[in-house]
């Protein structure tokens, strides 16, 4: 009965002589080192709206989905009291410029008779009627809630008939926002960098980022802004990358797997992993002597999980054994694909 070790060797040298392997040669390329983040993604912009006065919602326009405009009109309050003083300042200002218009015609015929001190406190007077009929017509139009960007309603949080104070300074943290709007046409994809891997980064290395919700679908992009300074719990630096997203299938809050290139060698000698057999922490290869294959202890560089950086070990204009799952041993006889 031969032992386990022995079978195996006959086992794999059956399997061997039943494939025809194929060989391979170094090949001159550039390569880039990557690091795995998991980052998340945020909206492009996003704001929770408030009422600058207080009133009772008189109509709502939209609801949690809905994509509105810049300047559409979100909802309507009813403000019976700024009504009333939008229309009472209007009306002095009209008795001000009727008053600063005769005393003006009056000190142009008569400027003897009248003094002109007079003529400019009627004009202070039209002066401050105006201002104040200004202000309440700029408080009237805060009644109409409106979008400050392109986007979509994500949340609403109130209904018609429902009275909704004025939220002014610090209150408004106190009270739930009348709308959350979120434009994620563009979305910005962020990540947490090791401090040992900060100095490496810069504005314009390659991004990809994947999503398990998007399947095998990956997008490409670049480092678009760097923090600058390490989080001080976490020691780490946050990386941006600003990514298109006109489907929407990039949605805030979502996790995403982000692979940031950080370094790159150009024009080095590059070789195909299913060229490579890892040996616990050591690269080998196998070379064609003769019909036999020979073990060659490769000095790694880069993975990229395409190709490895072989800086030595191998030399070019040999060929070497493209082995993938195949079961070799040195000095085992070899046919190649013809």
């Amino acid at each position: 009965m031969p032992s386990p070790k022995l079978l195996a060797l006959l086992l794999g040298a059956a399997s061997l002589q039943a494939t025809d392997l194929t060989v391979t040669r170094l090949k001159t390329g550039d390569i880039t080192r990557s690091v795995q983040l998991l980052g998340e993604v945020h909206a492009n912009q996003q704001v929770a709206l408030y009422a600058k006065v207080g009133g009772y919602v008189s109509s709502l326009k939209v609801d949690i989905g809905d994509h509105v405009a810049e300047g559409a009109v979100l909802a309507e309050l009813e403000v019976p009291e700024l009504v009333a003083d939008e229309a009472r300042t209007r009306a002095e200002l009209t008795v001000a410029e009727l008053e600063f218009k005769r005393i003006q015609e009056a000190f142009k015929q008569a400027p003897d008779l009248v003094m002109r001190q007079t003529v400019d406190n009627a004009a202070a007077k039209l002066a401050v009627a105006k201002a104040q009929q200004e202000r309440n017509a700029t408080l009237l139009g805060f009644a109409k809630i409106k979008a400050p960007f392109a986007g979509v309603i994500s949340r609403r949080s109130v209904d018609k008939g429902a009275f909704v104070p004025a939220a002014t300074g610090g209150s408004a943290g106190g009270q739930a926002a009348l709308f959350v709007l979120t434009d994620a046409a563009v979305v910005r994809v962020q990540a947490a960098l090791p401090e040992y891997e900060a100095n490496l980064v810069a504005v314009g290395q390659p991004v990809t980022v994947s999503n398990e919700s998007n399947g095998a679908k990956s997008y490409e992009a670049k480092v678009t802004r760097l923090s600058g300074v390490l989080e001080n719990a976490s020691k780490t630096m946050v990386v941006e990358s600003v990514i298109p997203n006109p489907q929407g299938t990039l949605k805030p809050g979502m996790f995403a797997n982000v692979k940031l290139g950080i370094e790159t060698h150009k024009a080095t000698t590059l070789l195909p992993l299913n060229a490579i057999v890892m040996e616990k922490a050591v690269a080998t290869a196998y070379v064609n002597e003769g019909g036999k294959a020979r073990r060659r202890v490769l000095k790694a560089g880069f993975n990229d999980g395409q190709n490895l950086e072989v800086l030595g070990g191998v030399t070019a204009g040999e060929d070497i054994l493209v082995v993938g799952t195949t079961a070799i041993t040195d000095g085992q006889a070899v046919t190649l694909a013809k």
